[in-house]
């Protein structure tokens, strides 16, 4: 019977807990194991990284999708709350979405999973596992679901002569706040948004910044300038159906403030392939402008107190470096060779499925991947999908059917991760667990929805119009998304209140 299988699900940060409410929901029975002391994964602030802690972020991290982007199917975030949130109301989101489905008593806090391993048939786990004492256990499980992320191993790039540099180092997850760099001359190596928010806040609290970047960035607003978030303007089927159209709106976005990026030491030379080529800051402009942050080109080399770069240029008495350079693809609670091929490239379907085992029906990676946009409407899809396929409600294809799938996507590679195009991906898993609407159905019953599907945002409510764990709450949702969006009150949410 259904209620017998156990999962074994390993993190309980936004992934995890969608995928204990989606085993719930699929008459599974659910065990979390969080190594941590609290829910929420990346979204749980602490002022230093935690003992084994991957991905971390900083005091001010506000978000960079827009709430209507980044919440719960069926569990919104209050309209009260401002497009972009800071990571305190976040948490205070996540904590309220375990109270809301009874989520918190499967998880147990203080455990890390150490190691998963395959019984001797293959179709069953074994998990070491060690508590905050130190003890070792070992539990048995059907099945596993994997929700630790992909951001479990900071990325470093490795220069000559770096051991040798006197100043700081630090990657962007050990750094929390500005102060403790002011008056200092400090280099930020990336042209991702963390690099360009890192940056911004360095120069506005007195920082000498230089921003290193390998191949420039296009820098583009949270806020299109009618209004509208950024997500909400380039995120609908109809532009996802129209690349050239997308891409053209993207790059008229892009230069709404500044249209040529060369003039300010940027080095972004083509809008194409954007994805790859973009940092989301609302502040860079104005710091550029006003010369608190100078662009500079790739370190080529480190000195005892200097850094020289690739056109030749050193800087002298350089206090720290921080590396805003991502992390690495690792997953390593499990072996290698379930998820590469001989080349080192995963071979995982729909990002969720490892091929290369003999059951992959019988583990799940839970968005272990880099989604553009939000990953909370991936995480929770996935976890859908994997507990319909854990439960037998749907069979995975053949092996084969599987493989050509993989070699049509954007393959990880061992230690790289890679941007992926994140709303197609949503759809087909949609379309997997029959919850992805048909715009003529619509047309026919609903045709004010109808155009909602083809030029409104696709906001993660419409997966729950239909089919198993339809949400009576989610066509009045996605009508009013923009409204939501733009929904402002006098006073927002205390953001001071301390999370418990």
């Amino acid at each position: 019977m259904a209620a017998e299988k156990r999962v074994a699900i390993v993190g309980a940060g936004v992934a995890g807990l969608t995928s204990i409410k989606s085993c719930l929901e699929e008459g599974l029975e659910p065990f979390c194991f969080e190594r941590h002391d609290k829910m929420g994964g990346v979204w749980y602030y602490t002022n230093e990284l935690r003992q084994g802690q991957g991905s971390a972020i900083y005091d001010s991290v506000v978000t960079n999708s827009s709430k209507e982007f980044m919440s719960f199917s069926d569990f919104p975030f209050p309209k009260e709350y401002p497009p972009f949130i800071g990571h305190r109301l976040v948490l205070r989101h996540i904590k309220n979405y375990a109270q809301h489905f009874d989520l918190e008593k499967h998880i147990r806090f203080n455990t890390n999973v150490i190691d998963v391993q395959r019984n001797n048939d293959g179709k069953y786990w074994k998990l070491q596992i060690k508590d905050n004492d130190g003890k070792l256990s070992t539990e048995e499980f059907d099945y596993v679901m994997i929700c630790t992320s992909v951001f479990n191993m900071a990325n470093t790039p490795q220069y000559p002569g770096l051991e040798n540099f006197v100043g700081t180092k630090l990657h962007a997850n050990e750094y929390r706040e500005a102060s403790i760099f002011k008056g200092k001359k400090i280099i930020v190596v990336g042209g991702s948004a963390t690099g360009g928010e890192i940056s911004a806040e360095l120069a506005r609290n007195g920082t000498e910044v230089y921003l290193s970047m390998r191949h420039g960035t296009w820098i583009v607003p949270r806020i299109c300038p009618d209004g509208r978030p950024l997500d909400t303007t380039v995120f609908t089927r109809h532009l996802f159906r129209s690349p050239a159209r997308q891409m053209a709106l993207l790059e008229s976005l892009c230069k709404s403030r500044m249209n040529d990026h060369q003039t300010y030491g940027l080095q972004a030379k083509e809008i194409y392939p954007a994805w790859k080529r973009l940092m989301i800051c609302d502040d860079m402009h104005d710091r550029l402008a006003q010369g608190q942050i100078k662009p500079m080109v790739d370190i080529k080399e480190f000195l005892k107190n200097d850094v020289v770069f690739e056109d030749g240029t050193t800087l002298e008495n350089v206090d720290g470096v921080i590396f805003a350079t991502g992390y690495g693809f690792n997953v390593p609670i499990i072996d290698d060779s379930w998820l590469y091929d001989e080349s080192g490239k995963a071979e995982v379907y729909k990002y969720v499925f490892p091929l290369r085992l003999d059951h992959p029906e019988r583990l799940a990676l839970i968005c272990i991947c880099t989604p553009l946009g939000s990953n909370w409407p991936l995480a929770e899809l996935h976890a859908r999908l994997a507990s319909q396929v854990f439960a037998g409600n749907i069979v995975l294809p053949e092996k084969a059917m599987m493989k050509m799938d993989i070699d049509h996507k954007i393959k990880y590679e061992k230690y790289t991760q890679y941007q992926i195009p994140g709303p197609p991906l949503v759809e087909e898993i949609a379309e997997m667990i029959g919850v992805r609407p048909s715009f003529w159905r619509l047309l026919l019953s609903d045709p004010k929805l109808a155009m909602a599907h083809e030029y409104g945002p696709m906001v993660p409510y419409w997966y729950r119009l239909q089919g198993r764990g339809a949400w009576p709450g989610a066509r009045d949702r996605i009508l009013n998304a923009e409204e939501n969006t733009r929904f402002i009150l006098k006073g927002y949410p205390s953001c001071e209140e301390e999370i418990n």
